[in-house]
């Protein structure tokens, strides 16, 4: 069962004090369609001032209307996953802007081929479940570039993927890649491919790009996560709770104006959310009280009967050094242990994860897996509390022989890839390697053996077709 921080009455409170926020303060809404449709099922809008108050009824309506589950597919329909429940998906890192360079290890602006060759080392990479959009290419223009990057992703890996949904054309245009690929719009909405992202405007707006997005996934049932990413004393109230309460009133609005849009659309309640360190002003995603807002977040969704979405494995060190491992992992366990159904940026990321790394998503994919460890737990039967087995060995006996261990110790340890447990000796006799060197190796042998099942020639020459006419649209 996922660790809850709050209790039962905190929890009420931070809900009492959001739906507060939402009936007395509003929120800004920057696009007419939606303040049309809130005013039309009851809330009070302000047409000039473009805000709405949102009474707490249509929240109720609209978390009821919301599914508690549902799946997202990769390509390869064998790759779904389950979001809800108590299950918990790792997401590489998003929407980096750099990568660091695996031959040089100095960081550059990414390029189409860095969105080719990390979409195919995450689809070899077995604890990681959804490939995001890792990195930004800027060597494409610039009206073209989300398309580039969905069909190089499409491309090069089977699992589910994300979907840039800022503005009405650009949604259409990656729902209609997406049709291409899975054989049209009614399959695509069956079989939903791509996950849309929401950002609100902390504090307490809703921009008119994301809220158009949002009308065009749902309408072709394509799950969208709403999910600020607010830096606590900066956009939100420095203290952890006055942030839970704000977002929380940016995410439920959102999922309002989603449901009222496409009632029954999937969504997942998100949060992006740091503190600002007050040092620099900088936000700083590695800190613990990510790991904290998290467990939050995920109990909050809980609380409203959706799906949750939160991030993990986050850093902000420049490099792969003891820094980036510390806040990776602290932020990766707590996000897990609260039980976040969608852990983005899970893996590859360093630099407040403007930047992706070959080397990191390697390590990440380990790091991954111990967490995923952690949550199976201990499982207690008479089968795995062994007392014949020890019956068998008895005293100053050896249990590595005994058939037990055989049959157990795959399920029971975890094996990394690529963390050393040799012997001193044993490890220098190999070179004294680092583990960022190992993990390199690791990456070139995944990028020379694994290739992902192509796409079909017709369906690649639609996509090449499609981005041409993309390209040739006024910016």
């Amino acid at each position: 069962m996922p660790h809850e921080i709050l209790t039962r009455d905190e929890l009420y409170d931070v809900h009492t004090a959001t739906m507060e926020i939402l009936q007395s303060v509003g929120v800004k809404i920057l696009e007419e369609s939606a303040l049309r449709v809130l005013a039309d099922a009851g809330a009070n809008v302000d047409f000039s001032s473009k805000m709405a108050k949102i009474p707490e009824y249509l929240v109720k309506e609209a978390v009821r209307k919301a599914p508690s589950a549902f799946n997202l597919y990769g390509r390869n329909r064998k790759n779904v996953l389950r979001l809800g429940g108590n299950r918990v998906h790792f997401a590489t890192q998003g929407t980096g802007v750099y990568v660091l360079d695996l031959d040089t290890g100095k960081r550059r602006y990414a390029t189409v081929r860095d969105v080719t060759l990390l979409s195919r080392l995450a689809d070899g990479l077995d604890n990681i479940h959804h490939v995001s959009e890792m990195v930004l290419p800027k060597d494409v223009p610039d009206n073209a570039v989300y398309a580039y990057s969905l069909v190089e992703r499409l491309k090069n890996t089977e699992k589910p993927t994300d979907g840039y949904n800022y503005g009405e054309a650009a949604a259409l245009d990656v729902v209609g890649i997406a049709s291409i690929v899975v054989g049209g719009e009614e399959e695509l909405r069956k079989r939903p491919i791509l996950m849309g992202f929401y950002n609100p405007l902390s504090p307490l707006t809703h921009s008119e790009d994301t809220l158009v997005g949002l009308r065009v996934f749902g309408k072709y049932g394509q799950p969208m996560i709403i999910a600020p990413e607010a830096q606590a004393g900066m956009t939100a109230p420095v203290t952890l709770a006055g942030l839970l309460s704000t977002t929380s009133a940016e995410v439920l609005s959102g999922i309002v104006i989603a449901q009222l849009f496409n009632p029954g659309a999937p969504v997942l309640y998100g949060n992006v959310s740091a503190i600002s360190d007050m040092k620099t002003g900088n936000i700083a995603l590695g800190g613990p009280e990510t790991g904290l807002i998290n467990m939050a977040t995920a109990q909050l969704a809980r609380y409203y009967g959706i799906p949750s979405r939160g991030t993990g494995g986050v850093t902000e060190s420049k490099t792969i050094d003891a820094q980036s491992g510390l806040e990776q992992a602290t932020t990766l366990l707590l996000a897990a242990l609260g039980g976040i159904n969608f852990i983005y940026d899970a893996a590859g990321s360093i630099e407040s994860t403007k930047t992706a790394s070959y080397e990191q998503l390697v390590i990440s994919n380990d790091l991954c897996g111990m967490v995923s460890r952690i949550l199976r737990g201990i499982d207690v039967t008479d089968e795995t509390l062994a007392i014949d087995v020890t019956r068998d060995v008895g005293p100053r006996g050896m249990y590595i022989a005994h058939r037990h261990t055989l049959e157990h110790f795959r399920k029971e340890h975890f094996i990394p890839r690529i963390m050393n447990r040799d012997a001193r000796e044993a490890w220098e006799k190999k070179g004294s390697r680092k583990l960022q060197d190992v993990s390199k190796d690791v990456v070139k042998k995944i990028l020379a053996d694994h290739q992902p099942r192509p796409l079909e020639r017709d369906i690649e020459k639609d996509l090449a077709g499609m981005i041409k006419d993309i390209e040739r649209r006024p910016s």
